[in-house]
């Protein structure tokens, strides 16, 4: 029993000890903050503000006028008395791309030089030298230019060798009426 009680004893004194600790470090941390930012002083009842004068115009326009003049930034302090560094603040990163408007690619009217309807506007260009579209360029490596070489030969072999048979021959005639109409 003696074991049991002491043990009970320590479990408490360690408890009461890390509650004690926990409530300084709170006092401690209140304390902290009223010295960072005091608390707004308080009205009395007793001490009631009096209503200001209304101002007249000129001390309304004195007052605009300082507040369109460039201000001069007080230098502020920390808590222990460093001046807080000035930072501009980075501009939001934006995934719009912000470009110049779009300008016309035609020549500018007072730069064009007139031209007659009727002179020969030269040689005209043949489109067998342009690009083609159906032809899909970078697709073509060692492989696939080894393969269409390749393939001409076997496929006549393979024709020469059907046209041996008959049934075959009249398939390749029916193939070509269909293939090759005349209207």
């Amino acid at each position: 029993m003696p074991e049991k009680f002491q043990t009970l004893l320590l479990i408490a004194l360690g408890l009461l000890l890390f509650i004690v600790r926990m409530w300084r470090k709170a006092q401690e941390t209140t304390r902290q903050e009223a010295q960072e930012r005091p608390l707004p002083k308080t009205v009395t009842s007793s001490a009631k503000p009096t209503r200001a004068p209304a101002p007249n115009f000129e001390e309304l326009l004195q007052q605009m006028m300082e507040q369109n003049q460039p201000k001069k930034t007080p230098s502020e302090v920390t808590p222990a008395g460093r001046a807080i560094p000035l930072e501009a603040a980075k501009p939001a990163r934006s995934l719009e791309v912000t470009e110049p408007a779009a300008r016309s690619l035609e020549v500018a009217a007072t730069q064009r030089h007139a031209r007659s309807q009727e002179l020969d506007a030269g040689p005209a260009r043949r489109a067998a030298g342009l690009p083609r579209a159906a032809v899909a360029h970078g697709q073509e490596d060692y492989w696939s230019r080894q393969g269409a070489t390749a393939a001409p030969s076997a496929t006549a072999a393979n024709v020469a060798a059907r046209l041996r048979n008959p049934a075959d021959v009249r398939t390749a005639f029916i193939l070509a009426e269909v293939l090759q109409r005349r209207f």
